[in-house]
């Protein structure tokens, strides 16, 4: 277990840790701390299991330490350490939920027993955690078998250990050549952002049943399908069932799935299911920019009787999308577009302008943000296109874009604004303020701010003193 000790005196600190090193052999003190404001910032860098806590430090004492401490590692267990045996102090300590409490100079015995105590109770609560965690993985695979079998207490079950489910659905997989294998939860976790419940018996179909406490994407099994074949190898055949936002119908996931695994044997590969909503996961998947998500559905929708007036829909919609982030749509109409080449053409070319306007607004954001934090510097349009990385024509078209406004008058207004600031705290000359914000001439500084507020910083002043 890691201790960390928060004594003001030196010669303290260092025998308590000898002391510690000595009688435990399975305690490491991995940090020390000379005042409360130290304890605090080594807490959470260490994440001790243990902290001995001196009340009487500098600046911040002991007992505000452990309050604040306790808002971000509600687990340590602290011991707190005084000269003074006071009823108040022990009482403030058992309202922060802290039960040991040595008194300095302390007899040995005490310090031992105390110690023992805490880390008895530690390996209880771990011993708890762990057993509690097991318990809930057996309750997920019997919720498992219950949703497929669509058993009587299935949902209650599943309220239970899901309350914010909004939607979920099934995989089955299948590895060809009849070979074994297993998936675990752990691993799928890494590809999905929601909860995985594997069935556990190794055999050559595996069920998965994913959780989520968001309203799933039609297209999000087959999303997971592929990254599983992907990680995995294509030697692994998987049925997807569509997601389910109704709790007691989820079982049909299931089916589906075991249904698609079967047509998926004949084609030996992953097959989604027909859905309706075919336009719709295409403009999702272009507004997100993610060209492999978007080509599945096109294909589909390819294939259908009403293709050119679904098609022309579709144009039409990516037309809007990139005119909602102010990008140029591409010169063809649809009735230029002749095969299916021309469309997949334009879902790329779309993506990738997208996909660029947002790194673009993401460096916007960063200069922004550089800006922000240094409005004393003298600032240039060739500084702020060199901090994005772009050249200086391609940053003022784009941050006007973005911002509404050139850089010029979005650097005055940040540099105003921070004026404002200074000002109303009163405690700096208006010539300091001036340097503060970026003008090195005092009289400059005044012209710009009565121009933008009517009033000179002098004047802006007094009006909050009147208040």
């Amino acid at each position: 277990m890691n201790v960390m000790i928060a004594e003001d005196e030196l010669l303290e600190r260092k025998a308590m840790r000898r002391f510690l090193e000595e009688q435990f052999s399975s305690l490491v003190v991995t940090a020390e701390a000379v005042n409360g404001r130290m304890a605090v910032e080594l807490a959470a860098t260490h994440e001790p299991d243990i902290i001995l806590m001196d009340i009487k430090m500098p600046g911040i004492d002991g007992m505000q330490a452990v309050e604040r401490i306790q808002t971000f590692l509600p687990s340590v267990h602290f011991i707190m350490v005084t000269a003074y045996d006071s009823f108040d102090y022990a009482k403030q300590a058992m309202k922060l939920g802290v039960r040991e409490y040595i008194l300095k100079p302390g007899k040995k015995e005490e310090t031992i027993e105390a110690v023992q105590r805490v880390m008895d109770n530690i390996l209880e609560e771990r011993e708890q955690h762990k057993q509690k965690e097991h318990n809930i993985k057996l309750a997920k695979q019997l919720l498992l078998s219950y949703i497929i079998q669509d058993a009587p207490g299935m949902t209650n079950l599943l309220n239970e250990l899901y309350p914010g489910m909004e939607s979920g659905f099934f995989l089955v997989i299948e590895k060809q050549h009849n070979e074994a294998f297993t998936l675990p939860a752990e691993e799928l976790s890494t590809w999905t952002a929601d909860d995985a419940i594997v069935n556990q018996e190794e055999g050559r179909q595996l069920i998965v049943c994913i959780m989520s406490s968001r309203h799933l994407p039609s297209d999000e099994p087959l999303r997971l399908a592929k990254r599983i074949q992907y990680e995995r190898g294509s030697a692994f055949l998987i049925g997807t069932g569509k997601p389910s936002t109704n709790k007691g119908t989820l079982s049909r996931s299931y089916v589906e799935a075991l249904v698609h695994l079967q047509k998926s044997k004949e084609n030996e590969n992953v097959l989604e299911y027909e859905t309706h909503d075919t336009l719709e996961r295409i403009r999702e998947a272009v507004q997100e920019a993610d060209i492999q998500r978007a080509m599945p559905p096109m294909l589909q929708l390819m294939d259908r009787p009403e293709k050119d007036r679904k098609m022309e829909e579709l144009y039409y919609s990516i037309k809007q999308i990139l005119n909602d982030r102010r990008i140029d749509a591409p010169g063809k109409d649809p009735d230029d577009m002749d095969s299916a080449e021309d469309w997949f053409e334009l879902i790329r070319w779309s993506c990738m302008k997208i996909r660029q306007h947002y790194r673009s607004l993401n460096k916007m954001e960063r200069t922004k943000a550089w800006i922000d934090e240094n409005p004393q510097a003298s600032l240039t349009l060739e500084d702020a296109a060199a901090h994005a990385g772009i050249s200086a024509s391609y940053f003022s078209q784009l941050f006007k874009t973005t911002t509404g406004e050139n850089l010029t008058d979005y650097v005055t207004r940040h540099r105003l604004e921070k004026a404002v600031e200074l000002l109303k705290k009163q405690a700096y000359s208006l010539k300091e303020i001036s340097y503060m914000v970026g003008y090195k001439d005092p009289n400059y500084f005044s012209r710009v701010f009565k121009k933008h507020y009517a009033l000179s910083p002098k004047q802006y002043q007094n009006t909050i003193l009147k208040k």
